[in-house]
C-alpha cells in the first residue's frame, strides 16, 4: 500500500480550519490526525510539507467547454485540464457542445469517452446534451444517461448549428425524460423569442453603441422570464433542476423562492458575473462578450448579496475558449461569446471574497462539497474525510499570483484575467493522493485524469 503525509497545514474539514495532519494511502484519505499528535509521525513514509498552506478539497468546476474532440484549435482537454490544474482544480465536468459533433447521440458519447482516454490531468465526467432533435429518441436517450453526469438544455440559441435549443413545448419533454432518467437537467436560461425581437430591433440602429445595443438584446428581464417558465414545469414534472450561469441577483431570488415551495433546484454563477460589469464589456468588447452578458454593477453586488445568504449552490467557471481572430471581428455582433477563465476561477473568487471581508469557509463548498451532492459524486469527491479521494489544494495567503501572459496554459494565451493580481497563489494541487501541479515544477507529464 502506498503511503503518503500531508502534515503541518491548516486544513479545512467539515467542522472548519483545523490543525491537522492527513494520511492518504493508494490515493484516498485514510485518516486525520491532530498535528500535536507530531511523536506518533516519525516513523511514517513520504510527506509533503504544507507549513503555511491552507489546505482544501480540489474544486470541481461542473462546467467547462473543452471543445475536445473537433475543435481542439480552440482548446482540447490536454491545455483545458492543465489550466484547471494550476489553479486547483481537481474534477471537470465537460459540456456537450463546442466539441463536435456535439453530444446529443450514444455513439458521440462513447466516441468521446474513448478519444479522452488518458488525456486529462484532472478526473473529469461528460454531460449529455438535450435538443430540440433528440428528445423523442427515449431509447437513445435513456441509454446515454447511463455515462453522464447531467443533460444539458438551451432555451435559447446555443451559436453550434449542431446543438439546437428546445422550445417551450420541447422543454416540457425534457423535463419529462431527465426526470425519467433520473437525472439533472442544466439549463442556459433565456427567452429565445425576447432575445430575437430585441436583436432585430437593435442589431441595425445605427447612432447606440455597439456593445450597449448587446447588451440591450438580452436583457435580465429575457433570463428571468425563462427561469420563471422553467421552474413551473420543474414542479410539475418533479425534474431535479440546475441553472448555469445566472447572472442576476432578481432572478435568483425567483430561485430561492421556488426552492422554498420544494422545487428540486439549485443554481450557479461564475467569477465574472461576481467581479466585471457591464461597463467592463463597454470598455473591453469582445473578450469579456458572454451569455446572458456581464450586468450593471449593482448586479455584481447583489450576486454577492446572495451568497452570503447562501441562496447560490455552486459556482462554475464556464470556461468557453476560442481562436483570438474570433474575439477580434469587426462587429461585437460576430464575436464568439465566452470567456476564458478555468485557470483563474477559484484564485478570483476567493480573492474576491477576502476583500470584502467574506469568510473562506462559507465560499469553499460552492466548489467542492456543494457540487459534489448535487451531482452524486460526494462519497468519491468535495471533501477531506476519511474513505474520499485525496484531491487537495495547497495554497498561501501571503503570497500573490499575477496573470501575466506567460502564465497563461490555455492553448490560446488571452484572458480578461490577464494582468490581474489575486492576493493568494496556489501551491500545489493534489489528485488522488498525487501531485499534478507544483508552483516550482508546473504541471506533470504524466496525464493521471480518470473518467467518473
Amino acid at each position: 500500500m502506498k503511503e503518503l503525509w500531508v502534515k503541518n497545514g491548516l486544513v479545512f474539514t467539515e467542522r472548519g480550519f483545523l490543525e491537522v495532519n492527513i494520511r492518504i494511502m493508494d490515493g484516498r484519505i485514510d485518516s486525520l490526525i491532530k498535528s500535536e499528535s507530531g511523536p506518533l509521525l516519525e516513523k511514517t513514509g513520504p510527506m509533503i510539507d504544507a507549513s503555511g498552506c491552507l489546505v482544501v478539497p480540489g474544486f470541481i468546476d461542473a462546467h467547462v467547454h473543452f471543445n475536445d474532440p473537433g475543435r481542439t484549435d480552440w482548446e482540447g482537454i490536454e491545455t483545458g485540464s492543465r489550466a484547471a490544474a494550476i489553479g486547483g482544480t481537481t474534477t471537470i465536468f465537460d459540456m456537450p457542445l463546442n466539441c463536435a459533433p456535439s453530444v446529443t447521440d450514444l455513439k458521440t458519447l462513447m466516441d468521446k469517452k474513448e478519444y479522452l482516454t488518458s488525456m486529462s490531468h484532472v478526473d473529469y465526467a461528460l454531460w449529455g446534451g438535450m435538443t430540440e432533435t433528440n428528445l423523442t429518441n427515449s431509447l437513445e436517450l435513456s441509454e446515454m444517461s447511463e455515462g453522464i453526469i447531467g443533460w444539458k438544455a438551451f432555451m435559447s440559441e446555443s451559436g453550434i448549428d449542431d446543438f439546437r435549443f428546445v422550445s417551450p413545448d420541447g422543454l416540457k419533454q425534457a423535463m419529462q425524460a431527465a426526470k425519467d432518467h433520473n437525472r439533472i437537467l442544466a439549463l442556459h436560461a433565456e427567452w429565445n423569442e425576447e432575445i430575437d425581437k430585441l436583436t432585430v430591433f437593435y442589431k441595425p440602429r445605427l447612432g447606440i453603441n455597439e456593445r450597449r445595443a448587446f447588451l440591450a438584446s438580452r436583457p435580465i428581464a429575457a433570463e428571468a422570464k425563462a427561469v420563471s417558465y422553467a421552474l413551473e414545469l420543474a414542479a410539475q414534472y418533479g425534474t431535479a433542476l440546475h441553472f448555469v450561469h445566472i447572472s442576476s441577483a432578481r432572478v435568483i431570488e425567483l430561485i430561492e423562492q421556488a426552492k422554498k415551495s420544494g422545487v428540486n433546484v439549485t443554481v450557479e454563477t461564475c467569477p465574472h458575473y461576481l467581479i466585471f460589469d457591464e461597463e467592463d464589456f463597454i470598455n473591453c468588447g469582445a473578450i469579456l462578450k458572454c451569455a446572458p452578458p456581464l450586468r450593471p454593477r449593482e448586479e455584481v453586488e447583489g450576486l454577492w448579496d446572495c451568497i452570503q445568504k447562501g441562496w447560490i449552490d455552486t459556482i462554475g467557471s464556464d470556461h468557453s475558449p476560442c481562436l483570438y481572430s474570433m474575439k477580434t471581428t469587426e462587429s461585437i455582433w460576430d464575436a464568439w461569446g465566452g470567456i476564458q477563465g478555468v485557470q483563474f476561477t477559484w484564485l478570483s473568487l476567493m480573492d474576491e471574497a477576502l476583500k470584502r471581508g467574506i469568510k473562506l469557509k462559507q465560499i469553499l463548498p460552492l466548489g467542492t462539497a456543494n457540487v459534489a451532492e448535487r451531482f452524486g459524486i460526494a462519497h468519491r469527491k468535495g471533501r477531506i474525510r476519511p474513505g474520499l479521494d485525496a484531491d487537495l489544494v495547497l495554497f498561501r495567503l501571503n503570497e500573490s499570483t499575477i496573470a501575466d501572459k506567460q502564465s497563461l496554459a490555455f492553448r490560446n494565451a488571452y484572458s480578461p484575467y490577464e494582468n490581474r493580481e489575486f492576493l493568494l497563489k496556489v501551491k500545489k494541487t493534489i489528485l488522488r493522493g498525487k501531485v499534478i501541479y507544483d508552483d516550482q515544477s508546473g504541471v506533470t507529464k504524466e496525464k493521471l485524469g480518470i473518467c467518473l
